[in-house]
């Protein structure tokens, strides 16, 4: 029976440990004891005056299981006290200290969604979905003592991302695929490097890493965009935007205003004859809908909200007809700007 620290922080991080509670609770246990372990809460919010909890902590609450904080190198020597036998980690974001580690029988392992060593880093869900990679998977590796995702590889199970995956259906679904995964690795004891049953893999993906998302990189290109592109863009990042050039008018340069879209969708609107020399990036009202419907490369994306810089959040009806007023005689055209 092993004492186990449970290192996390998101919903990936719970929906993984929903999956080894059985190992807890069942009438013939593999853990003895489970202490969940996050990161202090952050303060949030207007003036930065309220708590923000993370997830798997208000989970612990919930569930009547052991909390307990981890964000200094003297909280971990105090945690090396409790004898544990393994520490599992997963979402954490934040290096186990190799001093811990070593009081540990059994070390660490960890969750990672991809199959590694292919999207090592912070960011391995995004960077599955915005490079249209047409598999990802989750990784229980040992913990290495001072490097992120460098241990070795105890198991791996593939997932084929399909084209309407987005961030949230992947990560759930990983998440539930790691758990289950890492009950398997610990009922034979494959993590244990003296049983018959450790036996770690070799790469069959070449290393890259996944960097985490810059702001920037929700901005649509609209030059070679397909309607695939876009979709998966904000599947991935949530709300997108783009640029609107401003005319020069009542002293004020010309120049560039941003444009927000929270929600995008495939248009109903048809690629007829008349629209299909238009430029990507054009734009215009679809009176049967009420949407701004955006031409890409084959075809439309329509937006049921606009947001523009300095002005808010509009309908697509009232965006369209102040044109002239927010950007003076600029074409309906978005524009993309490095």
């Amino acid at each position: 029976m092993l004492r186990v620290a449970y290192f996390g922080s998101d919903a990936f991080s719970v929906i993984c440990l929903q999956q080894l509670l059985p190992l807890l609770k069942s009438p013939n246990p593999i853990i003895s004891h489970l202490d969940i372990i996050t990161r202090s809460p952050k303060p949030s919010g207007r003036g930065m005056r309220q708590l923000k909890e993370v997830q798997l902590a208000t989970f612990a609450v919930t569930e009547n299981l052991p909390l307990l904080r981890a964000d200094r190198k003297a909280d971990f020597s105090s945690l090396a006290s409790n004898n544990y036998d393994l520490a599992i980690a997963v979402s954490y974001g934040k290096l186990i200290p190799s001093t811990f580690l070593t009081s540990l029988r059994n070390g660490g392992l960890n969750v990672h969604p991809s199959i590694l060593p292919r999207h090592s880093g912070p960011a391995p869900l995004q960077r599955a979905l915005l490079n249209h990679d047409p598999v990802s998977g989750v990784t229980v590796q040992n913990l290495h003592p001072t490097e992120f995702d460098k241990g070795d590889i105890i198991a791996i199970e593939e997932h084929r991302i399909t084209r309407e995956e987005t961030i949230s259906s992947l990560s759930e679904t990983l998440a539930t695929a790691g758990g289950k995964l890492l009950v398997k690795v610990l009922k034979p004891k494959a993590y244990d490097m003296k049983s018959p049953n450790f036996a770690p893999l070799k790469p069959t993906v070449e290393f890259s890493y996944a960097t985490k998302v810059q702001p920037a990189e929700r901005q649509v290109t609209w030059q070679e965009a397909t309607k695939f592109d876009v979709l998966r863009k904000y599947n991935t990042l949530g709300q997108v935007y783009t640029n609107m050039r401003t005319t020069a008018r009542k002293g004020k340069p010309e120049g560039l205003k941003r444009v927000v879209f929270p929600n995008v969708v495939e248009s109903v609107c048809p690629l007829n004859e008349s629209s299909a020399e238009l430029p990507n990036g054009s734009f215009s009202l679809n009176e049967q809908t009420g949407t701004l419907d955006i031409k890409v490369e084959d075809g439309y994306i329509s937006v049921d909200q606009v947001k523009t810089e300095g002005i808010g959040a509009e309908s697509p009806a009232k965006f369209f007809n102040s044109l002239k007023k927010k950007f003076g005689h600029s074409d309906a055209l978005f524009v993309y700007q490095h």
